[in-house]
């Protein structure tokens, strides 16, 4: 009986380990002035709370309102370990374009509102960037 107690206790612990290995994630906030499309959602000005999950290749923006989850793809940025939020405006409109936390970035899919928004935008001069430091 001694032997299965250890064994069940063995495996409890090998299988809870290999749960949380799957949930590693990196937790970032910022307060963005101004209203933003992720993807094809849009999200209030304010406080933002972002969760990268690296391994499955997903962020999840969250704040008091609205909550949005986004596939996206990593970008290893040599020699930039700055975390920020990026976010690209076309007139009046910003759409967030990558989260950077400790020099990787997940770049967020580009939404066809914003490709068309790009291309009406070509002969005006373009885009305008901006980063917002997260802590």
């Amino acid at each position: 009986m001694n032997n299965r107690f250890k064994t069940f206790v063995g495996v409890a612990i090998l299988l809870t380990a290999v749960a949380a290995c799957g949930q590693i994630s990196q937790q970032v906030q910022a307060t963005v002035p101004f209203s933003f499309m992720a993807g094809e959602k849009r999200s209030p000005a304010g406080d933002c709370r972002v969760e990268i999950d690296r391994d499955r290749g997903v962020i999840t923006l969250s704040s008091d309102t609205s909550k949005i989850f986004m596939l996206t793809t990593s970008s290893y940025q040599p020699g930039d370990n700055r975390s920020y939020l990026r976010f690209n405006r076309y007139g009046d409109q910003w759409f967030l374009q990558a989260v950077s936390f400790a020099g990787t970035a997940e770049i967020a899919p580009v939404s066809k509102h914003e490709r068309e928004l790009k291309m009406a935008n070509k002969s005006s001069g373009g885009r305008l960037i901006a980063d917002i430091a997260v802590h």
